[in-house]
């Protein structure tokens, strides 16, 4: 079985899994990928649905349907997306639609929706009649991160494929491979487990960790204020201050664990002061996402915070 390159080593064994069924003629018409935020279930639905249209029936790369896949043209390929917060009916109005015409190249058709907890209620209903009564060599591929938001009766008329992200090792490992940046447990984390993220970060198509854990520790020495890094980081304000959450809750606690000659009170006064910047990250975390807050000014009250009890710590070491 043909793998593009481009498929991430953790989700291969899934797609050679779907590929085999397909060629024994075993694969459900109604596919839901119950993904893992930044697991990378986007590209192995690419490479799916490549080989759903490939003569070859394993992504070739060279059959005129694998060429009008490549240029985007395959006249029996629809992908759903919407320019809207929601996935409204007459989008899946179209794909029901779609998939009860004639195949022009005489073979599957197949369509695909992302982010499938976005449909509104009655797409929902159109969409699930489109599962009961499912055309002939058709196959829906749907997606999710937010399974619980879906309706029991769509999950219930698919077949769930679960994808997790790898392992710590694993995710380093590729990093590694990727990358000649220093990568680390601690910045895999900050991106919920996702080396795709962390990844996207060190190469500056996200937000940058790196930088923004440098910025941190520069802070904390006092050479650079909490209003500065405030200016510099409100456009990322949510992200920032789930990464000053976890770097609260995980530096300090190791700090404390390391410290050989504190007394009781003082772990219980370090401990209360730490839950006390982990609940302002959360009430933070609520707040920024109201219209016409000033995030600049709620992020430097946590970073001003955090820089306090670092100075209190070092101090009292």
């Amino acid at each position: 079985m043909k793998v593009n390159e481009a498929l991430y080593p953790w989700l291969v064994p899934v797609l050679h899994k779907l590929q085999q069924r397909y060629t024994e003629q075993q694969l459900h018409h109604g596919l839901l990928f119950v993904a893992d935020q930044g697991v990378g279930e986007n590209e192995l639905i690419n490479q799916l649905t490549k080989t759903l249209v490939c003569s070859e029936q394993n992504a070739c790369g060279k059959c005129k349907g694998c060429m009008l896949y490549d240029a985007q043209s395959h006249p029996d390929i629809k992908r759903l997306v919407s320019d809207k917060p929601s996935i409204g009916v007459d989008l899946i109005r179209s794909a029901s639609e779609f998939v009860t015409t004639t195949s022009q190249l005489l073979g599957n058709k197949v369509v695909v929706i992302e982010n499938i907890e976005r449909m509104t209620e009655s797409a929902s209903n159109s969409l699930l009649k489109t599962l009961e009564e499912p055309s002939q060599n058709t196959y829906l591929l749907l997606s999710t991160n937010k399974p619980n938001r879906i309706l029991a009766t769509i999950t219930s008329r698919c077949e769930k494929i679960r994808l997790s992200l790898p392992n710590v090792q694993e995710s380093l490992a590729w990093l590694a491979s990727k990358t000649q940046e220093n990568v680390s447990e601690e910045g895999l984390m900050a991106f919920s487990g996702s080396a795709i993220d962390y990844l996207q970060s060190l190469q500056g198509s996200t937000t940058n960790y790196l930088e923004f854990d440098q910025d941190l520790a520069l802070l904390g020495e006092s050479k650079i204020s909490g209003l500065a890094l405030a200016e510099k980081w409100q456009g990322d304000a949510s992200l920032v201050l789930s990464w000053i959450y976890q770097k609260t809750t995980v530096q300090y606690k190791t700090l404390l664990n390391a410290s050989t000659q504190t007394t009781v009170l003082e772990i219980n006064q370090r401990l209360s002061t730490i839950e006390s910047l982990v609940g302002d990250c959360q009430q933070a975390n609520k707040k920024i996402g109201q219209a016409g807050i000033n995030k600049s000014l709620i992020l430097q009250q946590v970073f001003n915070k955090f820089q306090a009890i670092r100075e209190n710590f070092i101090k009292s070491e």
